[in-house]
């Protein structure tokens, strides 16, 4: 089972923003990186970790001034990553997600179809690019 960690320091969120994919939707953007060899040690138990993605949120004052609905819009997009990760988060992946204006009127499904879109989007996009970079280099 894919077990979900947070990211938590800001150096991680930048680096995400700078070197990671890029997807926009109408609720949210999604950027993804490959995770560090740092982070698949677990050093508590003095082992490997397999089966991880990592998330974080990010929902700026330009989305709403009042902190009670930029805490809801962050309830909604971790709830639906919750929900949509099993099946469309990849193993050993980073994810932030960035909400955007439109998420304080859009409603649960919405946001959900939004993520589910950009994730699905996000990993088909790297496949053809690699495969564009390989038809390239030969």
């Amino acid at each position: 089972m894919l077990k979900i960690l947070p990211i938590k320091k800001s150096a991680e969120f930048q680096k995400i923003g700078k070197k990671g994919q890029k997807f926009y939707s109408k609720t949210l953007i999604l950027l993804s990186l490959p995770t560090p060899q740092f982070y698949f040690q677990d050093l508590e138990k003095d082992k490997k970790l397999k089966d991880f993605c990592r998330i974080g949120f990010t929902v700026a004052k330009t989305v709403s001034k009042q902190a009670v609905l930029r805490n809801k819009a962050k309830r909604r997009l971790r709830e639906a990553f919750k929900k949509i990760a099993p099946n469309l988060a990849k193993n050993l992946h980073d994810y932030v997600i960035i909400a955007r204006k439109e998420i304080v009127d859009a409603d649960f499904a919405k946001i959900s179809g939004d993520l589910k879109f950009c994730l699905s989007r996000i990993h088909s996009l790297k496949l053809t690019l690699e495969k564009n970079d390989r038809t390239k280099k030969v």
